[in-house]
């Protein structure tokens, strides 16, 4: 018992050292580590999920795109064996009731079924809707919807924020026609700003209802 509660610590200090000195070349040399850290965090990862298609599609999404708003964390898995979205399970609007219930209708009307008949503003407000939806408690960062818009880098990412805004305000108005309150204030700033659904209750029965609907393939993969 001695014996493994040593080799623990010595593996724990070792971790610590190498943490140490990968900091310190990052330090000296940040070219070279910046072309090299992605393939020793891809091998890491590797040996620790197995095959993993949908994790390894969620890291290669951090480290192409990501990961200038979205700590590393947050695309770990809460759990080994949850690789799925909820599209298994059927989403039956008969469900829910009250305010729920009146915005979810709300939303099947202004999102019809045939997504190819959509607009811009439509389909912009689908995406934001159902990522922050999906993001649950901890929310979607504001880099990654701009980026999912296709809108991510200068003055377009500011244009971007522009529409994002724009698709809150409709879509709050929307829920408040129904007495319902969708989105709850957002936090920090530029690409780092995170937007919410009022409650994770709510966020559940959305997150639902958009991966029930034939234009979730707009969307990217779930991070759970």
């Amino acid at each position: 018992m001695q014996s493994n509660s040593a080799s623990k610590t010595e593996v724990k200090k070792r971790i610590e050292r190498y943490l140490e000195a990968l900091k310190a070349v990052s330090q000296q040399d940040p070219d070279s580590f910046a072309e090299i850290a992605p393939e020793l965090i891809q091998r890491s990862t590797l040996n620790w999920r197995g095959s993993d298609p949908f994790f390894a599609n969620s890291l290669n999404e951090w480290l192409n795109i990501d990961m200038m708003w979205t700590p590393f964390t947050d695309i770990i898995p809460k759990d080994a064996h949850i690789t799925k979205r909820i599209e298994d399970d059927a989403f039956d609007i008969k469900m829910y009731s009250g305010a729920i219930k009146s915005l979810l209708q709300a939303l099947e009307e202004r999102f019809p079924i045939d997504y190819n008949q959509w607009d811009a503003t439509i389909r912009n407000q689908f995406v934001i809707l159902g990522m922050i939806a999906m993001g649950g408690e901890k929310g979607e960062y504001q880099g990654r919807l701009v980026n999912r818009l296709g809108l991510g880098s200068g003055e377009v990412r500011l244009k971007g924020s522009n529409v994002i805004r724009a698709a809150k305000i409709a879509l709050a108005r929307l829920a408040k026609d129904n007495k319902a309150d969708l989105f709850a204030k957002a936090t920090g700033n530029g690409v780092e700003r995170v937007h919410r659904i009022e409650n994770a209750k709510l966020a559940e029965s959305i997150e639902r209802y958009v991966l029930s609907h034939p234009a979730a393939l707009l969307l990217p993969p779930s991070r759970d």
